[in-house]
């Protein structure tokens, strides 16, 4: 099928400065300073970004697997410190560029992304072009799936698929 919108690469950030976890825990200066740079090159990068996208580049700034509770807020409190905006994408909260929520223009392609790390504002504009056209219910899901390069229209991707159809702007 063809589509009337515009595309552009996904830039993933790439500009880390590690960090060592428990400098941050022991509350050293310097750490915080390195995060916050990493949390500005990360979200001037992606923005609009989801939050599970966010512990994915964290995970790899502080090379661990999983990011713990407590690092969790640590992130969470300059991520709110440093003035990014938050939004709700239903499963996750999308960050912004602290000068707002804007208009998206494009799809951004090139990189695999869960679906639901889609925000609303960016998936809508394939979701509007396809109501547009008659496409509504599954057939609307499976081909938002289909561009995006995915197969299974798993109970999650419906969900948050339903919601985008609802809530297309």
């Amino acid at each position: 099928m063809e589509y009337n919108f515009k595309t552009k690469q996904y830039f993933k950030c790439s500009d880390y400065k590690h960090i060592n976890l428990n400098s941050l825990y022991e509350g050293d200066s310097k750490a915080f300073e390195l995060l916050d740079y990493d949390l500005n090159a990360i979200i001037y990068e992606e923005a609009p970004i989801t939050l599970n996208l966010i512990k994915e580049r964290m995970r790899e700034v502080f090379e661990l697997k999983k990011i713990s509770g407590k690092a969790l807020d640590i992130i969470l409190d300059r991520i709110n410190k440093l003035g990014f905006v938050k939004t709700n994408n239903l499963f996750d909260d999308t960050y912004w560029t602290p000068e707002g929520v804007f208009k998206q223009t494009f799809i951004r392609t090139g990189y695999n992304r869960q679906i639901y790390d889609i925000p609303l504002e960016e998936i809508s504009i394939i979701s509007k072009e396809l109501k547009d056209k008659g496409y509504k219910g599954e057939a609307h899901h499976r081909l938002i799936l289909e561009y995006f390069g995915y197969e299974v229209l798993t109970e999650k991707a419906n969900t948050y698929l339903d919601f985008v159809y609802k809530n297309s702007i």
